[in-house]
């Protein structure tokens, strides 16, 4: 028996066109509007909201957390100063700066201690660097004439590091007049003469090795190798007792402690030091000036002045 489908229509229905008014929204959206007002919302969000081109202000850098970015502990000290703190050893990671790098390099305990010291305000402008070992080494970054800095050695006053020549008389060191006389010695066209006390002692201008020794015609001479191509000669000395000569011999080694002779025996007496450095005559006024940028009074200005107490 055939199966008849028939379509079954559902009654569709009426949609009016006419539309609401969304009056409940729009009242909605009012009172929102007027609460971002009142509570400040809107303001907060356009103060959030940089503006074209505008810069974002770092945040502040203090002492405290330059310090700690850099592994150290931070310190408070007087005068506007500040310190940061190190404990290195083995363990102790590169340091941030090369000179601090250098200075922790020295140790010769263990542990030892290690401060930057500057002003609170600029940390990356150190005035001290000190290290705390067996004994107490300190640094000071002193200006020079020229504006720029260099670092010296609070103890000796030489620039650090580098060659720091001692001088070769002392206490009995007596200054030489420009027009003093030495009866037209040519030998003086390359050497420069110490005029001193009879027999007062006379010590290298720096650590080194013996390179020669003996007598010539000024008397007794101690030539030194002092490393760095810088090589010295002290000549018209005189021995220690009668009849001994040079009181070194060639390949030893010395400091400037060192005694290496003596002032010829009258009540004044010169002798003569010849310094060549890569092989060119150096004036000792210029070499000792060079490797001493400050005296121990501009030492001490530079501490008052700095508000450094060491």
């Amino acid at each position: 028996m055939p199966v008849e489908f028939s379509e079954h229509r559902v009654k569709k229905k009426y949609k009016s066109k006419r539309k609401k008014f969304p009056l409940f929204r729009l009242v909605f959206l009012a009172g929102l509007i007027g609460c971002g007002f009142y509570f400040g919302w809107f303001s907060k969000l356009v103060n959030a909201i940089p503006l074209f081109n505008e810069e974002v202000a770092p945040a502040e850098i203090t002492w405290d957390s330059r310090c700690k970015s850099v592994g150290g502990t931070p310190f408070e000290l007087k005068d506007s100063l500040a310190q940061c703190s190190w404990i290195v050893n083995d363990s102790t990671p590169l340091f941030f700066n090369g000179f601090v790098r250098y200075v922790a390099s020295l140790r010769k305990s263990p542990v030892a201690k290690l401060h930057w010291v500057a002003k609170a305000c600029d940390f990356d402008n150190p005035i001290l660097v000190q290290l705390e070992d067996s004994l107490v080494y300190s640094y000071l970054r002193v200006p020079l004439k020229d504006s720029s800095k260099v670092w010296i050695d609070a103890r000796t006053g030489c620039a650090f590091p580098g060659l720091c020549p001692a001088r070769p008389l002392d206490w009995s060191n007596i200054d030489i007049s420009e027009n003093f006389d030495f009866e037209g010695q040519d030998k003086l066209l390359a050497a420069d003469a110490f005029y001193g006390l009879g027999e007062a002692p006379l010590h290298p201008i720096l650590p080194g090795v013996v390179l020669d020794a003996g007598r010539d015609s000024m008397g007794l001479y101690v030539e030194i190798d002092h490393g760095n191509n810088v090589f010295s000669k002290m000549s018209g000395m005189t021995p220690y007792a009668s009849g001994e000569g040079v009181s070194v011999k060639v390949g030893d080694a010395v400091t400037i402690e060192s005694w290496i002779g003596r002032i010829p025996p009258r009540d004044s007496a010169a002798c003569y030091l010849s310094i060549r450095r890569n092989g060119l005559f150096l004036r000792w006024t210029d070499f000792y000036a060079a490797a001493h940028p400050l005296d121990s009074v501009g030492i001490s200005n530079f501490l008052e002045r700095t508000g450094i107490r060491l």
